[in-house]
């Protein structure tokens, strides 16, 4: 189980989103905050060019390409158009904020920044705007460098979301859709059985993988 708290930031091309997610990422990080940050782009995604050795594995039909460095491991898929549910329960690890770039159709908690062409009163969850807000708009606004209070802002949904379980189930690939109660039955079950193991007494991160082994006998 990875976490199901996310926070997407949301703004028009140029709009100042990466700035502003960046500073957000420094203070959550200064509070003692683990945060991953996933940003849609409708690009493919390239590293050092059409020669490495990853991009010309990929173009062979690999369907996943893997560098793994020293301090830091990329990992492409072959498949696009990925929910944001799916990639954070898949690779946001144990961090306890994700913050997302893009996905404005994804339900969920949104920062909106004002301007250009972006119909913030067509957005749904939108809980905050930075720079002017639309006419009608009864959340909360913040000027771009009001780093801290938006932190706190998240900082206190964060807090107010905890008590639950966000649980995703894939099988041969395929995500099984989960209720609100079963994803809660599942995790609640693999936490209640892991605490008869020696050394494990709670948890807010559960990452259980399974895969049946064929033998010949």
């Amino acid at each position: 189980m990875t976490p199901g708290f996310w926070i997407q930031v949301i703004g028009s091309k140029k709009s100042g989103k990466t700035s502003l997610l960046e500073g957000l990422t420094r203070e959550l990080v200064r509070r003692g905050r683990t945060v991953c940050f996933i940003k849609h782009t409708h690009e493919h995604p390239v590293l050092d060019g059409a020669d490495t050795d990853t991009e010309r594995l990929r173009r062979a039909g690999a369907a996943t390409t893997i560098l793994a460095g020293e301090s830091s491991t990329i990992t492409f898929r072959a498949e696009g158009g990925e929910t944001l549910e799916r990639i954070a329960h898949r690779d946001a690890g144990s961090a306890e904020i994700l913050l997302a770039e893009g996905f404005r159709e994804t339900a969920g908690r949104k920062i909106a920044i004002a301007g250009g062409d972006l119909d913030i009163g067509k957005l749904d969850g939108v809980i905050a705007v930075v720079g002017e807000p639309p006419e009608g708009f009864e959340g909360r606004t913040f000027s771009h460098d009001q780093t801290d209070e938006l932190c706190d802002m998240i900082e206190s949904e964060l807090d107010g979301d905890r008590g639950s379980w966000s649980t995703s189930l894939t099988i041969d690939g395929r995500v099984i859709p989960l209720n609100v109660f079963v994803q809660d039955v599942i995790a609640s079950g693999i936490m209640g059985m892991s605490a008869a193991l020696e050394g494990v007494d709670g948890g807010t991160a559960l990452d259980v993988r399974c895969r049946r082994t064929v033998r010949d006998d």
